[in-house]
């Protein structure tokens, strides 16, 4: 399998560099030249396969020849290893013919540790290949950081960076993660927004002037995290109809990667007929799948922090699946958004891609109420998070007929304070954070790319 940047198609690289990056040189993401598809039986006879067997019908063609099966296959298990329920992902009823799919039973409790823990495997396996150590980086609202830092805590050859707004996690998260210390973690606190902070990642990766290191996202930026979530679809089609029946997603846009990689899926083979995007207040892909318009923006807060932003890298994927591979187009789009804060797509893209996706926005006053009704009718406990994706899944489903799965990506229990606050009680493990000694924090602002410098100097 070879893959291309979505900004420059002449320059193809193999599997192992995609691992052990970010971003393309050129600034755009790598994507997969080609899409592997699979028939309808053959997806049909994976109905009874465990889910790492699973993932390694789905992940091998992207790996190719960079991996043996083997230690492929032992990578893939070890990654669902910290698990706490048998299924990885399990599916819960909330309502005729609506689903929700947990991803949250990993060791930090949301659906990137999936990734994370895939991570963990590939970088290491790849990095020893190439005798190089590497610095691993990204920014996060609180659950992303966490997962890498628990997923690569015993990787020796690696450095884990974590960027996060300040004033944007909430607290007991914020808790969490600056407990996490192990030696090579280095966490900036930075004054201002998540938005930011993914922009301080992206210059590092375009001026990075270590070259003793391989600098690697943990963002979903890196193609790894879509491997890790294309998994999720299979999993859920197969449990609710064997492959053959066709099914709607509602996903929850903590980040575009879940939505990305549901379009692709059903490229893949899956009969996916409708993609639900919900969103809270901040509304920057709603406005985009609605009116055509998308636009940068200063983020709030709401109770769904996760979703609290309006920039989104894995637009860029799906605008290069959109515009049939056109690097040119995709590369002049993302130039005039980086330059403008706006977008708009070509109208016949736009609605090709309205053919399959749909949204709603959510406010914090309505999220409450799916919480609390959702609660009183069937004693199911969801988050912020979640109820998001419920509740749009219930209004914009287009099929009775089709089972319509909302992504749980946060464990309700990282919300206990405010599920209390509604006189609701959560029971569960909390996220299994492990330390080593005193966080390394530093707090600088968003343009302080000194201070990181002279920091990741010392690495």
């Amino acid at each position: 399998m070879r893959y291309v940047s979505t900004r420059n198609s002449a320059v193809q690289v193999d599997f192992e560099q995609v691992v052990l990056s970010g971003i393309a040189e050129d600034g755009g993401l790598f994507v997969p030249l080609e899409l592997p598809l699979f028939e309808a039986q053959d997806i049909a006879n994976w109905s009874t396969l465990p889910y790492d067997e699973l993932a390694y019908r789905v992940i091998s063609p992207f790996v190719g020849e960079a991996i043996p099966e083997t230690d492929l296959k032992r990578m893939l298990k070890e990654a669902g290893s910290q698990f706490s329920h048998r299924s990885l992902a399990p599916l819960h009823q909330v309502d005729r013919n609506e689903w929700v799919l947990e991803l949250f039973h990993g060791p930090t409790r949301s659906s990137k540790d999936f990734a994370a823990q895939l991570q963990a495997r590939l970088v290491p396996y790849f990095l020893r290949k190439r005798g190089r150590r590497g610095v691993v980086i990204g920014a996060t609202n609180g659950d992303t950081g966490l997962a890498a830092i628990e997923a690569f805590k015993h990787c020796e050859d690696t450095s884990v960076v974590v960027f996060y707004p300040e004033a944007g996690v909430p607290r007991d998260q914020l808790q969490h993660l600056q407990a996490a210390a192990h030696p090579g973690v280095y966490q900036f606190a930075v004054n201002g927004s998540f938005d930011e902070c993914q922009n301080i990642v992206t210059r590092l990766f375009r001026q990075w002037p270590y070259a003793q290191h391989e600098v690697i996202s943990f963002n979903s930026s890196n193609w790894v995290s879509v491997l890790a979530q294309l998994v999720f679809y299979f999993h859920a089609v197969l449990q609710l109809g064997g492959g053959q029946r066709p099914i709607g997603f509602s996903v929850p846009a903590a980040s575009f990667a879940e939505v990305y990689a549901g379009y692709i899926v059903q490229k893949m083979g899956l009969p996916i007929t409708q993609m639900i995007v919900a969103t809270n207040q901040n509304d920057a892909l709603h406005q985009l799948f609605q009116k055509n318009h998308y636009s940068r923006s200063r983020a709030n807060k709401t109770l769904s922090p996760a979703m609290d932003l309006s920039i989104f890298s894995n637009l860029e994927r799906f605008l290069w699946e959109l515009y049939g591979h056109d690097d040119q187009a995709v590369c002049a789009l993302m130039e005039g958004f980086e330059s403008s804060g706006e977008m708009v797509i070509a109208n016949e893209f736009w609605l090709q891609a309205r053919m399959i996706i749909d949204s709603y926005a959510v406010s914090d006053e309505q999220t409450l109420t799916e919480i609390t009704s959702l609660y009183r009718d069937t004693g199911y406990v969801i988050d912020p998070h979640t109820a998001t994706g419920v509740l749009a899944a219930r209004l914009y489903r287009r099929s009775l007929v089709a089972p319509m799965v909302t992504l749980g990506e946060i464990s309700p229990v990282k919300s206990a304070a405010l599920l209390g606050e509604l006189g609701i009680s959560v029971a569960g493990l909390q996220p299994e954070v492990t330390t080593q000694g005193q966080a390394q924090v530093y707090r600088i602002q968003p343009d302080d790319l000194d201070t990181i410098h002279e920091r990741l100097g010392a690495l």
